[in-house]
């Protein structure tokens, strides 16, 4: 949690291995499995196709040595949300990604703080030997760098190695020995009489397992970034706070290893005692692991900074990611949502002009908005800009998501504080709370009496442009951000969370504005249901027929931040909500928003879906819609499951798919969404 690193394996026949501050798997192999009495090795297919050895160049090797490799085929894999457990012949690799609530730095002791951010996982390596004679049981990583050995800097404390002092593994399992060599069955049938031959990239564990007896390796793999992290606000990894070293986080790691395993089986029984299915449990377990792979905990010399990461991207605290993944962190460590939004108030925030497509060069009041994300690649973005918007593009890629960034800091801060009661914070931002309204307004027109609650006027930050929405790689349905239903339900929920805040702050007459905006979005909404489409059109504008799910998405936030009332058919938005019923009910069909595999396509005009949003609005068309989908529900999720297994075999969780492949989002923290999944009715949680 925190290190912005991973140690990602599990497609047969690829490369992984440990890496920090990656876009994807590291492209090392994982060796792992023994070598039986007659020096062949049977190993788990966990490395690539290529029988290449860099010990080819040399004297001896593995083909010199005589060593032969049996790829394991019958393989077995138990993937919950804390451990992934590989088994094949006598081998079982059991990998431990704890996460648990990291405590809030402000207030927490220094021990909890460093037994939660030590940048370190587990493995357990289990070796079964069924046979007559001894066999070796090993564990190596081949790296594109050397290694050093534990063994002798820490007086045989730690048996393990490590590459540049910045990732390394060690145990203290007794009878292990740590071997460096070109390759491990090099290294296990090596002629030479030196077991740490510095050469070679690669290092490893061995063990002897007599007859008929077991071994288990406990080892832990460590992270380490000594120094600046990142750049033009220079910060380093949280960490160093409490280690001073690779070794000493991997000495505390096995120090502590037993309350780490611990945390990772509460949290593996908390997902398996849930009533939900297979399918939905593999998804959460897979897109935590995406999401913690992706987070940084920072500190800036005085506190700390939170920042996630966008997958392949490597942005930093993409705003629009930030708003979806709002429930997870809601649920573990609120105290990071606070972090984010301050961060943008502090850095990231501007005030901008608007203008009417019709007459770009007139420029109107806009008022506060905030930056897409704050840079990338570890890179902070000068203040109030961000890493990927630019100016002069209209609707495509790259353009501004001004106003979709004002209303993701107004749904957070909402949520935050209707779940935490943290009315200092509100009262803190009151200014910038106050402003939010009068921007949201004023995006939707600068002149009070044509106001319709909908986004109608772009930002000046476009130079002429025009806006997109999170949705950048989508055609016009979910691109376009003016007249876009699904922004438009975005200000609908934005005005309700105004309109809860500005109560609680004792603003009664911006409440009340407030709420009218909302009235006025939810009727223009209504409004534009066609019953010769028998849906509400993605944009309201040139006779667009655009079907689109998302309009169902911002449901959520009002529902979260217990306002059931807006949500109800009986409440006050009951028009509305019935409008959208009907919406879906219309769309949710082959030809229009189904795939052929009974997958959710967000757009029946572009052949482009991700995976986090289909799992939000999945929770609002069953939880606050009350959809009872029946066969169709385990039909889609069955869908969803094998564009990630399947499709998305070499990534790890991804979040963008075309019929079913990935195209982009890959290795992505977003798809944590579905942990709202764990909040229905049927599991009796809450946020």
């Amino acid at each position: 949690m925190g290190a912005m690193a991973s140690f990602t394996c599990g497609a047969h026949g690829t490369t992984g291995g440990m890496g920090i501050e990656l876009s994807g798997p590291y492209p090392g192999e994982i060796t792992v499995g023994v070598v039986d009495a007659n020096k062949v090795a049977h190993l788990l297919p966990l490395f690539g196709d290529s029988n290449h050895s860099e010990a080819e160049r040399y004297v001896e090797g593995k083909e010199g040595g005589g060593g032969r490799v049996a790829i394991e085929q019958n393989i077995t894999r138990d993937y919950l949300w804390c451990t992934d457990r590989i088994t094949g012949g006598a081998t079982t690799l059991q990998i431990y990604s704890p996460f648990f609530s990291i405590p809030d730095p402000a207030t927490a002791t220094p021990a909890q703080l460093a037994f939660a951010c030590c940048p370190c996982i587990h493995l357990e390596v289990v070796f079964n030997n069924s046979t007559t004679s001894t066999i070796t049981g090993i564990f190596g990583l081949t790296i594109d760098h050397r290694w050093s050995s534990l063994g002798a800097r820490t007086g045989g404390n730690l048996i393990g190695a490590t590459s540049r002092d910045t990732i390394g593994f060690a145990t203290q399992t007794p009878g292990a020995r740590c071997f460096i060599d070109f390759d491990a069955v090099s290294a296990i049938n090596r002629r030479h009489q030196s077991p740490e031959f510095l050469l070679g990239p690669t290092a490893g564990l061995e063990i002897e397992v007599p007859a008929g007896e077991t071994r288990t390796l406990s080892v832990a793999l460590g992270f380490f970034v000594d120094g600046v992290a990142t750049y033009n606000r220079e910060m380093r990894y949280y960490y160093t706070r409490h280690f001073t070293s690779l070794t000493q986080a991997l000495s505390y790691a096995l120090e502590h290893r037993q309350a780490y395993l611990t945390e990772a089986d509460a949290r593996n029984r908390e997902l398996a005692d849930s009533p939900l299915s297979d399918d939905r449990k593999f998804m959460i377990a897979h897109a935590t692991r995406s999401y913690y792979g992706s987070t940084q905990w920072l500190w800036d010399g005085q506190a700390s900074v939170w920042v996630v990461n966008e997958g392949e991207y490597l942005m930093m605290n993409t705003f629009d990611l930030t708003v979806d993944m709002l429930f997870h962190e809601m649920r573990m460590n609120p105290w990071t949502v606070r972090n984010v939004l301050e961060q943008f108030v502090c850095n990231y925030s501007f005030q901008d002009t608007v203008f009417h497509a019709s007459d770009p060069n007139h420029a109107l009041p806009g008022g506060i908005s905030f930056t897409h994300d704050m840079g990338v690649m570890n890179h902070w973005s000068p203040t109030g800009q961000s890493a990927y918007e630019v100016a002069g593009l209209d609707r495509q890629c790259f353009s501004h998501m001004t106003c979709e960034q004002l209303t993701n800091w107004v749904l957070c801060t909402g949520v935050y504080f209707a779940q935490t009661s943290d009315i200092a914070f509100i009262q803190r931002h009151r200014a910038i709370i106050h402003g939010c309204l009068q921007s949201l307004q004023n995006r939707d027109n600068p002149y009070p009496s044509a106001r319709n609650g909908i986004m109608g006027f772009d930002s000046s930050r476009t130079q002429g442009g025009g806006e997109i929405t999170t949705y950048d790689s989508l055609d016009h349905s979910l691109g376009q951000a003016r007249n876009n239903i699904y922004l438009g339900g975005k200000m609908w929920a934005s005005y309700l969370a105004l309109e809860y805040m500005l109560a609680s702050l004792g603003d009664p007459a911006l409440a009340e504005q407030s709420a009218a905006a909302a009235s006025l979005a939810a009727q223009t909404i209504s409004n534009g249901f066609r019953s010769d489409l028998g849906y509400i059109p993605a944009i309201l504008e040139d006779n667009n027929e655009s079907a689109i799910i998302p309009a169902i998405e911002a449901l959520v936030y009002p529902h979260v931040m217990g306002l059931q009332s807006a949500t109800a058919s009986s409440g006050p938005y009951g028009f509305y909500i019935d409008t959208l019923k009907t919406h879906l009910s219309s769309i949710l069909r082959n030809g229009l928003c189904l795939y052929p595999d009974g997958g959710w396509k967000l757009s029946s005009t572009a052949d482009n879906s991700w995976a986090s949003k289909i799992a939000l609005c999945q929770f609002v068309a069953s939880q606050i819609l009350e959809f009872d989908f029946g066969e169709a529900e385990s039909i889609a999720d069955a869908a969803h499951v094998a564009w990630q297994q399947k499709g998305a075999t070499h990534y790890a969780c991804c979040d963008q798919f075309r019929s079913g492949e990935p195209i982009g989002s890959l290795y992505y923290p977003r798809i944590v969404t579905n942990v709202l999944w764990l909040h229905s009715d049927a599991t009796k949680g809450t946020l």
